[in-house]
């Protein structure tokens, strides 16, 4: 029996025997090591097991009490949580395949300050993922944000961490992507990025470009509700109708009497899509009964495209409900990056990455 020496799936340097037996199918053992940076409760790590990559987590980095108290609930890793960023240490960060890092949005989001990306701001800890990154070069890395990343405002500094990757050998390409394209309940834009260490943009692009496929009709919100819900959720203030003649993706029927912040009065028809949830605000729905209430965080959850069963396991932690709905708007809708994962990390990319790694040292 023919044995060949390999160096792993992808970057690691562990040392791996593999027979010819092995090679017919994908590699045994060789799970796809993954780290999160501001990990949330892990909607990266859902995507993967959803989708059946072979992986594991390996440690994830987040400070919010709330997040890694529901993250914990859905997530077992081998090294826990690395904490604050700013005091990881880049020589002896644990070795991963997969890094993915949804870094702060506040600097750059439209309801911020618009202070952008840069060194004191809460965006700025872009420079710490850097930091970690020309270290350690995981092959794979992910990064999301909120769309305005690529606006005129922000660009040239988003433009500035591409050519950074692009120096250190990565293949990167964005696009934004919004996850009602993508069977959620949601209209959520956001800008996702994939850098691959060794591969050219183009090589990148055309599997970003892929993910066009697993696009689906869009849904409304009236299937993902639940059949009875808590009465404390009900706006108990009058409310005026609302008609327009656009239809979007999600349509505002009705505003709450008495709140003057036009998008915290908005209410939503269910027949359409919700809107985006955020970390501050719950969506307001019209029932069918005529009353207004808010999103209950089983909702929530069902809006970025959780699994019924993990909604359970987050649900039966200590967080209160209106705390579950801000994790779900500080956080990445699934499907979206399951359709990502799966042109970067199915069946057929593993055996081809296999090969290519054998005739390199056979």
């Amino acid at each position: 029996m023919s044995k060949f020496r390999f160096s792993g799936l992808y970057r690691n340097p562990r040392t791996i025997i593999l027979d010819d037996s092995v090679c017919q199918d994908e590699p045994q053992n060789n799970k796809l090591r993954v780290v999160t940076l501001f990990s949330g409760y892990g909607s990266q790590e859902l995507a993967l097991k959803y989708i059946g990559v072979n992986h594991e987590v390996v440690a994830h980095s987040d400070i919010f009490k709330p997040a890694n108290e529901v993250f914990n609930a859905l997530h077992s890793t081998q090294e826990g949580n690395l904490g604050d960023i700013t005091k990881i240490d880049e020589n002896t960060f644990p070795q991963c395949d997969l890094l993915t890092y949804s870094f702060p949005c506040q600097s750059l989001s439209i309801a911020g300050k618009q202070e952008g990306i840069a060194v004191g701001t809460r965006s700025g800890l872009l420079f710490e993922v850097e930091r970690i990154i020309k270290v350690n070069k995981p092959k794979y890395l992910m990064m999301e944000n909120v769309k305005n990343l690529v606006s005129r405002t922000h660009m040239a500094s988003f433009q500035k961490h591409i050519d950074f990757l692009e120096g250190l050998g990565y293949g990167c390409y964005w696009r934004v992507l919004n996850a009602a394209d993508f069977g959620c309940a949601q209209n959520r834009e956001r800008v996702l990025m994939m850098a691959v260490l060794g591969e050219s943009k183009d090589q990148v692009k055309a599997k970003m470009m892929r993910v066009e496929k697993h696009k689906k009709g869009r849904v409304s919100m009236r299937p993902f509700l639940e059949k009875s819900f808590d009465t404390k959720n009900i706006i108990r203030k009058g409310h005026t109708p609302y008609t327009t003649k656009i239809d979007s993706v999600c349509k505002k029927v009705a505003t709450v009497d008495g709140i003057g912040y036009q998008q915290d009065a908005a209410v939503y028809s269910i027949d359409k899509a919700s809107p985006c949830i955020t970390k501050n605000g719950r969506p307001k729905i019209l029932t069918d009964c005529g009353q207004v209430r808010m999103i209950s965080a089983r909702e929530a959850y069902r809006f970025m495209g959780i699994q019924e069963d993990d909604i359970n396991k987050m649900l039966n932690t200590t967080l209160s409900e209106k705390q579950h709905v801000s994790l779900a708007g500080n956080s990445i809708c699934v499907p979206v990056m399951e359709a990502i994962f799966q042109e970067f990390f199915k069946i057929e990319e593993v055996k081809k990455s296999l090969w290519e790694g054998l005739r390199r040292v056979a």
